[in-house]
């Protein structure tokens, strides 16, 4: 079996009000010799603030670092930025975006899901929030931006915490946990924390943050976080349907959405992200043996129903919870109805169409579609090559019902849905 490792280049996303300490930081990486080869993309609307050594003349889009590091200024469109990194790939393995002058990181994250390309070579790592200790009291109270940056985060960053009396860091760090009960939080002083902290974050990795306690969220202000963890098979077909309402009732609230799912008979699990109505599923790792096959979620947004989400995820659950027959399928059909034969076709079809070598290793399984008036059930193509990202490619079609001409108009459009 292919091991269905994410081969992308992990992308962090590091926002925070202006003063908190994002450019400390940001110096930190550029000059610490962590022995990551790290990209980073800084906003030149507005101050940056970089020391005069690595600030970047108007000439120039990409600069090398002494220690590995490259960086290049933003000039207007984010997603033509990340094209010309592209052209840098072998220069680097990670990708750092600081958001100087953008209060709101939704539309930087935004831009990982809404082109083909940038979907494929990258992937959303995770949101680093910096926040200034002293005045994030009055920014929390005041500002909505404030508050989003800290629900975004998947780490925060409590800086210059020597600011302020100690006997006020733990009401401090209850009123954040209460914008974001999943983040990781971390004291600082003058930004400085262990680089890996930062480099290797992962935004997917809820196993270790996700706790079973939906349903007794707090909220602070108008920002909610719900989270679920519980064991048990899941029917393909009705996790279909209950995104498709989530995404209609709440995409607009919802600031992020990830999780790990365990779907009914399929060795695989999924794994999703997405940015208010933007989604992206596709087929993770395998689950090892002996490990317990839980789903695990968490939503963050504005007036969030966490009752009615929790309930709506609790019946997509299958009556037999594992203990079911082993040629069902995720979608509650028998493994049977599909050859190895028409899994070899479309294979076949993928590597002549795309002009993938004979020996490239192609998985072709079936997914939970959750696009509103898309079928509820799509196939998912995900290409190895090596030393590159896997390629991901939907079609919404079933297996059996894939044709030639459907492979082929992956050429021109090659993830349709979501």
């Amino acid at each position: 079996m292919t091991e269905r490792t994410d081969h992308r280049i992990p992308a962090t996303i590091l926002t925070g009000f202006l003063g908190a300490g994002k450019t400390t930081l940001l110096n930190r990486i550029l000059t610490t010799e962590h022995g990551r080869r790290v990209a980073v993309i800084v906003n030149e609307f507005g101050e940056v603030g970089i020391d005069h050594h690595l600030l970047i003349s108007s000439e120039q889009e990409v600069v090398q670092m002494n220690n590995g590091c490259i960086c290049c200024t933003v000039r207007g469109d984010l997603l033509r930025s990340l094209f010309q990194l592209l052209e840098h790939k072998s220069k680097f393995d990670t990708l750092m975006i600081e958001t100087t002058g953008l209060a709101d990181p939704a539309p930087v994250a935004q831009t990982f899901f809404i082109d083909d390309r940038i979907r494929s070579e990258f992937q959303l790592n995770g949101v680093v929030t910096v926040v200034d200790s002293k005045h994030v009291w009055q920014q929390i109270d005041h500002s909505t931006e404030a508050r989003e940056q800290i629900a975004f985060a998947d780490l925060v960053l409590l800086n210059k915490t020597d600011l302020i009396a100690p006997e006020d860091l733990p009401e401090l760090e209850y009123k954040i946990k209460n914008l974001n009960r999943v983040a990781r939080i971390c004291q600082t002083r003058n930004s400085d924390i262990d680089i890996s902290m930062v480099l290797d974050l992962r935004s997917l990795a809820v196993e270790a943050r996700a706790e079973n306690h939906s349903d007794d969220h707090r909220h602070t202000q108008d920002v909610s976080t719900v989270s679920i963890a519980t064991p048990g098979d899941l029917d393909g077909l009705k996790v279909s349907q209950w995104f498709r309402d989530v995404i209609t009732e709440f995409g607009p609230k919802m600031l992020r959405m990830k999780g790990i799912l365990n779907l009914r008979g399929d060795p695989d699990q999924y794994v999703f992200q997405g940015v208010h109505m933007l989604f992206e599923g596709r087929p993770g790792r395998q689950w090892d043996k002996d490990e317990e096959r839980t789903s695990r979620m968490v939503f963050i947004g504005r007036d969030l129903d966490g009752e009615k989400i929790t309930a709506g995820f609790k019946s997509c659950f299958t009556s037999g919870n594992g203990s079911g027959p082993s040629n069902i399928d995720p979608f509650g059909r028998s493994y049977d109805d599909t050859s190895s034969f028409t899994i070899e076709q479309i294979r076949y079809w993928t590597r002549q169409n795309l002009g993938f070598p004979p020996e490239a290793p192609i998985v072709v399984k079936e997914v939970p579609c959750v696009k509103p008036g898309c079928p509820p059930i799509e196939t998912a193509l995900m290409v190895f090559l090596k030393g590159e990202p896997p390629r991901l490619y939907k079609i919404q079609r079933t297996i059996n019902d894939v044709t030639f001409d459907d492979v082929y108009n992956l050429i021109e459009n090659p993830l349709p849905c979501c």
